[in-house]
C-alpha cells in the first residue's frame, strides 16, 4: 500500500512541477490537469491546485469549465468514462437536458448558449431548440454561465462575433427585410470613437465604435444658427455644409488647380469668401456688414468703393 501512496505523491508532484513551468510572474490563467479531472490556477507565478470537477465530468480545455464526460464539449482526449460500457452517454442537447443539464455553452460560438428551461413552440429562423443568444455585443461566459460584457469573457476556441449582423437575432428573417448593415453598421477595422455610418457616408448619421463593436448610433444636430450639419468621414465629426464637398451635396469650394490665396465664394455671394492653401480648402468667411469681397484686391472693402454687381460705386 505504501508503494501506491508514494507513486501517487510522486505523480502529483511531477504534474504540479510541470505546471509551474508555464506559470509566469504576473500572469493569471487556468491550466488543465493531464487527466482533465480539474485544473490549476496560475496566480503570480504560482500554480494553485483547484478542487476537482464533479463526478462524471472533466475540465474542458477550450471552454475553461467542467463538462459531462463524453459530451460534445469534452475535449480531453485522455478521459475515459468510469462506467459500464453498455451505458450510453448523452451526445445531443436534448439528451443533456433530459440528463439534468441546465445552461450549456455553445461549443463553437461565444455569443450562443443552450437553456434547457427554454422551449420553443416554433423555433426561430437560424436557431434550434433550447438555443439562445446574448444581446449584442455581450458574450456568454463559461465561468458565470451568463451573458457578460465582451471584455470580461474568455472565449477560448469559440468564435467571437464582433459585428451585430453576425448575431443570429439580427439577421434577416425574410427576403424583404431591411438589410442588417443599414440598421447595425459594422465597426470592424474602424478606430475607437466616432465614425461615419459605413452605409450612409456623407449624411448626418454616425456611429460610436469600441474594440470593433458598435456601441452607439447618432445623428448630427443643426448648428446654433439652425443650419443642417453632415458627418464628415474625413474629419470624423459633424461639420457645416461649407465643409462638405459639392459632389456629396455640400457647399465646400473646389480649390483644385488654384494657387494659395483668397477667392470669392462660388455661390455668387458678394459677402462670402474662402481660402485655398496647397490646393486644399482651408476656411470660408463673411465680410463685415456693409462690405463685399472684391476678387481683384482679394480683400473685403466697402460696398460704396466697389465696382460691379456687388458694389454701388458708379464712377468706375
Amino acid at each position: 500500500m505504501n508503494y501506491y501512496i508514494i507513486c501517487s505523491v510522486i505523480a502529483a508532484v511531477v504534474s504540479l512541477s510541470s505546471t509551474q513551468k508555464v506559470c509566469n510572474q504576473g500572469e493569471f490563467k487556468l491550466i488543465p490537469k493531464v487527466d482533465c479531472t480539474g485544473f490549476y490556477l496560475c496566480n503570480w507565478g504560482n500554480a494553485v491546485e483547484m478542487p476537482d470537477c464533479p463526478a462524471g465530468s472533466v475540465f474542458s480545455i477550450s471552454g475553461h469549465s467542467c463538462v459531462p464526460i463524453g459530451s460534445p464539449y469534452d475535449d480531453c482526449k485522455k478521459s475515459e468514462p468510469k462506467m459500464n460500457q453498455n451505458t450510453k452517454q448523452p451526445d445531443t442537447i436534448q439528451e443533456l437536458c433530459k440528463a439534468g443539464a441546465d445552461i450549456i455553452p455553445h461549443p463553437t460560438e461565444c455569443q450562443l448558449y443552450y437553456n434547457c428551461s427554454m422551449w420553443y413552440n416554433e423555433v426561430p429562423r437560424y436557431f434550434e431548440q433550447h438555443l439562445q443568444e446574448c444581446p449584442y455585443p455581450l458574450l456568454f461566459s463559461t465561468t458565470t454561465l451568463r451573458c457578460e460584457h465582451f471584455l470580461r469573457v474568455q472565449c477560448g476556441a469559440r468564435t467571437v462575433r464582433k459585428s451585430a449582423c453576425d448575431y443570429r437575432q439580427n439577421q434577416c428573417g425574410t427576403s424583404h427585410c431591411i438589410p442588417c448593415s443599414l440598421s447595425f453598421p459594422s465597426c470592424e477595422g474602424l478606430p475607437n470613437g466616432l465614425n461615419a455610418h459605413q452605409q450612409k457616408l456623407w449624411t448626418p448619421f454616425f456611429t460610436a465604435c469600441y474594440n470593433d463593436r458598435l456601441i452607439h448610433q447618432g445623428r448630427c444636430q443643426s448648428d446654433p444658427q439652425g443650419r443642417p450639419q453632415i458627418f464628415s468621414p474625413e474629419m470624423r465629426r459633424c461639420v457645416p455644409l461649407e465643409r462638405v464637398p459639392r459632389q456629396y451635396g455640400g457647399l465646400m469650394p473646389d480649390c483644385a488647380g488654384r494657387i494659395d490665396g483668397l477667392y470669392p465664394d462660388d455661390s455668387d455671394s458678394c459677402h462670402r469668401y474662402f481660402m485655398c492653401r496647397k490646393e486644399k480648402f482651408v476656411l470660408s468667411a463673411l465680410c463685415a456688414v456693409g462690405e463685399v469681397f472684391e476678387a481683384q484686391n482679394g480683400a473685403c472693402i466697402s460696398s460704396e468703393d466697389s465696382c460691379g454687381p456687388c458694389g454701388s460705386k458708379v464712377d468706375c
